[in-house]
């Protein structure tokens, strides 16, 4: 046996009715992956419990259609849920349509109106829900909490210090919370362990369309049918490294059909 093996063998015995294996790192526990409802995301295991996982991606790319899910496949079977809205984007009427319990969801909004036209009340708004997302995960008991920056200029975003991520992150840690954020570029940095990359493919209209070319321009006689759309883990918490390997789904949305 080494020396360094030795003296921590010592160490720990010298320990062990105070403080059990003082010296080796404790297993990091599984946590289960929370189902969106569409299987081919469900095979990235992205959403594991207990952990900060990073949505990215500009709108119409389908992140809200992911939160939907999520919020459904967990209200529906009775747990609790928290939607942090920080510009009161949240329709509940679609949430609804697909599948979510209101009855089970917490909707924040900050107070001082919806589209804060100072930078001072953009922040403003900015804080109040950061703080509320901090008080709620203290207070534990919600499946998932879903902080929706997605509507926010990124140059906002990125003035968040690493410090509030990481004390986010450390406030899920060893419980069955997601905390999930939504955004157009990730932030969190290391404290993110999965981070979600979504991106448009195509867009698919329905046959009323009379000739290929008006897929370039939508017209009156012209209605959409779905958004095919890539979906690519940039970051996992099993890699090692993180980035070495990257694992990628595609799934398309169903849309309402409007003239």
């Amino acid at each position: 046996m080494s020396t360094v093996a030795l003296l921590r063998s010592q160490i720990e015995a010298s320990r062990a009715g105070r403080i059990p294996s003082a010296l080796t790192p404790r297993p990091k526990r599984e946590q289960e992956s929370i189902s969106c409802g569409i299987p081919e995301i469900d095979s990235l295991s992205a959403f594991p419990r207990g952990t900060l996982v990073e949505i990215c991606g500009l709108k119409s790319t389908g992140g809200t259609s992911l939160v939907h899910g999520l919020l459904a496949s967990l209200t529906q079977r009775g747990e609790a849920a928290v939607l942090l809205d920080v510009r009161d984007a949240f329709d509940p009427v679609s949430a609804s349509q697909n599948g979510v319990v209101l009855s089970q969801l917490l909707w924040v909004r900050p107070g001082g109106g919806a589209s804060p036209a100072s930078t001072r009340r953009r922040f403003a708004a900015l804080d109040q829900i950061l703080m509320a997302a901090d008080l709620l995960l203290q207070s534990g008991g919600f499946g998932v909490v879903v902080l929706d920056l997605a509507s926010l200029d990124p140059r906002d975003t990125v003035k968040i210090p690493l410090t509030t991520w990481f004390r986010l992150r450390r406030a899920v840690e060893e419980t069955r919370t997601l905390l999930l954020v939504l955004e157009q570029e990730p932030h969190a940095g290391s404290s993110a362990a999965v981070v979600l990359d979504l991106a448009q493919a195509g867009v698919e209209f329905a046959e009323t369309c009379t000739t290929t070319a008006t897929a370039q321009h939508v017209d009156g006689d012209c209605l959409f049918e779905s958004i095919a759309l890539d979906a690519e883990v940039v970051r996992g918490q099993a890699r090692k490294p993180v980035a070495s390997v990257r694992s990628r789904a595609s799934f398309s949305t169903s849309l309402q059909f409007y003239r």
